[in-house]
């Protein structure tokens, strides 16, 4: 079963323009040896200072082993990018449209 990763996050300088998001999230998936373990990554801007993130992996156990490395990335972007996560929600994905 494909497992979900929702966050919401605060900039205090206000969410960076688009291609610096892209070099940044680059940088991340660049990082891995091997295969990147997420099937998807989205980033949404709701308004000048927050973004959202939806993070897809294909089960569970594989999130469960990325968690380490992603709480490692995410300090490293509070510190270097003056942000902050405002919520976290994560489980199981019961229902996805598209591939049905």
């Amino acid at each position: 079963m494909k497992y979900a990763v929702y966050t919401k996050w605060r900039w205090s300088g206000g969410v960076p323009d688009p291609s610096h998001l892209q070099s940044m999230m680059k940088g991340y998936r660049d990082s891995y040896e091997g295969e990147f373990p997420p099937e998807e990554v989205l980033w949404w801007k709701i308004d000048d200072d927050h973004h959202q993130a939806l993070i897809v992996y294909p089960s569970e156990e594989i999130a469960t082993a990325e968690r380490k490395k992603l709480e490692e990335a995410r300090n490293k972007s509070t510190k270097d990018n003056n942000n902050v996560m405002v919520e976290e929600f994560v489980g199981p994905i019961v229902m996805q449209l598209t591939a049905l």
